[in-house]
Parts: C-alpha cells; sequence; structure tokens
C-alpha cells in the first residue's frame, strides 16, 4: 500500500470527480473512498480532503502529462523555458530535425542571451528529459529526405505493394530506398 501523499493528481481529480457525483458525501466518507480507491495505506486526513475539493479546477485544466505527477513543481526559468519552447515548434513546423544536443545548445545560447549568470541551469541530458515531458516534445524518427516518408501510408499501402510484386521475379525487384 502507498502512503496517502503519494495520490498522484489523476487520482486527487478522481476524487473530486467522486465528490461532484455523490454531492452530499461526508469528507470523512470521501477519505475512507479514497483509501479503499486507491490502496493507500492509511486514511487521508480532513484537511487533506478538503485541499484537494479546493483545487479542482487546477486539476481540471491539467493536461495528460500533468495529471501523472504527484506534484506540480514551478519552472526556474519560465521566460527561459518559454522562448526554448517556442524555438523548437518553429524548428518542427519548418521540419527541422532536432537532437538533444542542439536543443541544450540553443538552450545555452537564449540562457547567455537572457543573461542568467550564475543562475544558468546544467542543462544536462535529465533537464532535457523534463523540458521535453513538459511540453509534449517527442523523438521523431526522420526517413529519406528531411523525414518526408508518409510512414501510415506505406504501412496501408504494403500488401498491395507486396500483391503487385509477386507477378515479377525477384531478379526485377529493386530496393529504391537510398539516392
Amino acid at each position: 500500500m502507498k502512503p496517502s501523499s503519494s495520490l498522484s493528481n489523476d487520482q486527487k481529480l478522481k476524487i473530486c470527480h467522486h465528490k461532484a457525483a455523490n454531492p452530499s458525501i461526508k469528507q470523512s466518507a470521501l477519505a475512507n473512498w479514497t483509501m479503499h480507491e486507491f490502496k493507500i495505506s492509511k486514511v487521508p486526513t480532513q484537511g487533506t480532503i478538503s485541499n484537494i475539493l479546493a483545487k479542482r479546477q487546477q486539476y481540471e485544466s491539467m493536461d495528460s502529462t500533468e495529471l501523472t505527477s504527484k506534484r506540480q513543481r514551478a519552472v526556474k526559468h519560465p521566460e527561459l523555458d518559454n522562448v526554448l519552447a517556442n524555438w523548437v515548434l518553429q524548428c518542427q513546423a519548418r521540419r527541422v530535425a532536432l537532437s538533444g544536443d542542439l536543443i541544450k545548445e540553443k538552450a545555452r545560447q537564449f540562457a547567455r542571451q537572457l543573461e542568467l549568470g550564475e543562475r544558468t541551469p546544467k542543462f544536462s541530458n535529465g533537464w532535457l528529459a523534463k523540458f521535453n515531458i513538459r511540453h509534449g516534445f517527442k523523438a521523431q524518427k526522420s526517413y529519406g529526405e528531411s523525414g518526408s516518408a508518409d510512414l501510415d501510408a506505406t504501412d496501408r499501402n504494403m500488401p498491395t505493394i507486396k500483391e503487385k510484386l509477386q507477378s515479377y521475379s525477384l531478379q526485377d525487384i529493386y530496393n529504391m530506398d537510398e539516392t
């Protein structure tokens, strides 16, 4: 069993929804429901339940990444975070392939421009992973010219291609994936 302090934001939102579905339920009964529903070791206090219910709108406005976390941490340099996220989005819109090292180097440049000085983050791989999670950025595979291959279309059409190729001998079939 988990201690009560380890409720995720998603679980806290479910507590709020359970209260909304059962408006006459008392907070003590809601605390007991919480303990059994989420298999935690002890019943949350009335104060904990009250605090969770008071933050309902905050939980409802969270995206899926925030809901899976157990607590919110403030970004230490929100201006740097926003500028870098916008830069990544612009690069993605132009189909520019970005590596983690490139994103970290651009973050260092922005940090110098913002004159963060000694407050500049280390821009480690851990920092990069959290930045990507915070903004929902994922690594994307790139194929062909600047990632121009439509992989979904390829998967959909592969059976048709294989069927057509059966009418040819193997010596007449060529692989054309490189220039």
